[in-house]
């Protein structure tokens, strides 16, 4: 059985992206005061739910800086379809 989506969270994902490209651990950050008890995998979900139906677009950046694991880091930037 499919729980239905929150459509405030879902409004609140897309007005965080309004006019910003922003990764989805920055848009978990801008929601964290009004939506104190969802959680980053939460709002990827929302993101990916957001792609799919064709609300937001997405691509992916290669990063280069001193990383834990390394030289560069792969990032997907989420943003408003133009």
């Amino acid at each position: 059985m499919a729980k239905k989506l929150n459509e405030e969270l879902m409004k609140d994902i897309i007005d965080a992206l309004s006019g910003s490209r922003l990764t989805g651990y920055q848009v978990y950050n801008k929601l964290r005061d009004t939506h104190p008890f969802t959680s980053r995998r939460l709002v990827y979900h929302y993101l990916k739910v957001a792609l799919d139906e064709g609300k937001i677009a997405s691509e992916s950046v290669k990063e280069t800086g001193k990383f834990s694991w390394g030289g560069s880091a792969d990032k997907k930037y989420y943003h408003i379809k133009d």
